[in-house]
């Protein structure tokens, strides 16, 4: 998982303005979606969904505190749609997007300044380096809202 973080701060530095070079790692965490939903709605418990699962939840950031490292909390690689295609599920470009969406907000935090200060700006930027990463690797985006989703959250 080292090698992999590594390789998703890179391309963070490649696709954005980010010193990604002197950033602790977050801690990446495979957990299942009842548990980033308990997460996501702790002190919102009244907004969960009935089901008490956030179907729409893929990865959740979750800031250190008090000198712990940062975690990323992603749903296990063998879980998504194509995984059973690559013999280690880590490889599949669709995990690896949603953990790199969740690794540009890492940087925004340590290193970027007035984009953490605005979640919808966060949110733009994260958006857009995961479509950069597919389009470089030649694949279709399966997010067909993904400009929409941009435009929206360009502004605070």
């Amino acid at each position: 998982m080292e090698a992999l973080i590594d390789l998703m701060l890179d391309l963070v530095a490649e696709h954005t303005d980010y010193d990604t070079t002197r950033l602790d790692p977050p801690v990446v965490v495979e957990v299942g979606r009842g548990f980033m939903t308990d997460r996501f709605y702790d002190g919102r418990a009244h907004m969960m969904p009935a089901t008490g699962v956030e179907e729409r939840l893929n990865a959740l950031y979750v800031e250190g505190r008090n000198d712990s490292a940062d975690i990323i909390f992603i749903v296990p690689a063998d879980q998504f749609a194509g995984a059973s295609y690559f013999e280690n599920p880590q490889d599949n470009p669709l995990w690896r997007e949603v953990l790199l969406h969740e690794m540009v907000h890492h940087a925004q935090k340590h290193a970027g300044g007035d984009t953490w200060t605005c979640v919808g700006r966060g949110e733009a930027e994260a958006y857009q380096v995961g479509a950069a990463y597919l389009a470089d690797l030649g694949l279709p985006d399966p997010m067909k809202d993904r400009t929409i989703w941009k435009t929206l959250y360009t502004d605070c």
